[in-house]
């Protein structure tokens, strides 16, 4: 019975190890950043990373956490329709090394949210569903290199069931699969964000998947 013991026991410990070398070590990638940028997964749910200057003489941190999730609350309790909330705050903090930058990053249920609360068109669906609901122009041109596209009939049939973002957020954005297609002002950077911070226009990137 004992030798049983010892052998739960000892697998009870490698489980407990491989957990935490599989789970307990992976960080959140929005923890590291010191720059303003976003990130939306597959889910269309988005993470975003506001950073801007910051007069201490006005307010400390402390002040500012409760004044981001007041406002927050404040959203939730006129907006929310579900179990989740469409917005919360998940850090509050001064940039490294800097003692007037801070950095306030919000996870967004979905982008009816994000617009609602920022109030800049944001919409990440299928093509299909985007012509339907009329968030782009026919006739637009999207291009990937010596390639391009015109958001017509044709295009839609052909790429309906790919996602597309439309916003006119003008940031870093981490996407859950790579571009395909964009307008002019997008720029692909090389570890695969796009920048959108260049467009004149309302950014419109068609992706792979």
């Amino acid at each position: 019975m004992r030798i049983k013991k010892r052998g739960i026991a000892a697998f009870g410990a490698a489980l407990l190890l491989m957990i935490c070398l599989f789970g307990c070590g992976k960080e959140e990638a929005w923890k590291k950043w010191q720059t303003q940028q976003m990130q939306i997964d597959q889910n269309g749910q988005i993470i975003y990373c506001i950073v801007d200057s910051f007069d201490k003489n006005f307010y400390d941190v402390t002040e500012l956490n409760s004044m981001a999730v007041k406002e927050a609350a404040e959203y939730n309790g006129k907006n929310k329709t579900g179990e989740e909330m469409p917005v919360s705050v998940l850090e509050v903090a001064m940039v490294e090394g800097s003692e007037n930058t801070v950095r306030v990053v919000y996870q967004f249920h979905e982008d009816n949210a994000y617009a609602g609360f920022t109030g800049e068109k944001l919409y990440f669906e299928t093509v299909e569903e985007t012509f339907a609901a009329k968030h782009v122009f026919t006739g637009t041109v999207l291009s990937a290199g010596e390639e391009s596209v015109t958001l017509d009939q044709p295009t839609q049939v052909k790429l309906r069931s790919k996602h597309i973002l439309v916003t006119d957020a003008k940031t870093v954005i981490q996407l859950p699969y790579e571009p395909l297609y964009y307008n002019s002002g997008v720029k692909v950077l090389k570890d695969g964000k796009i920048d959108t911070t260049a467009c004149t226009d309302t950014a419109i990137i068609i992706l792979k998947k």
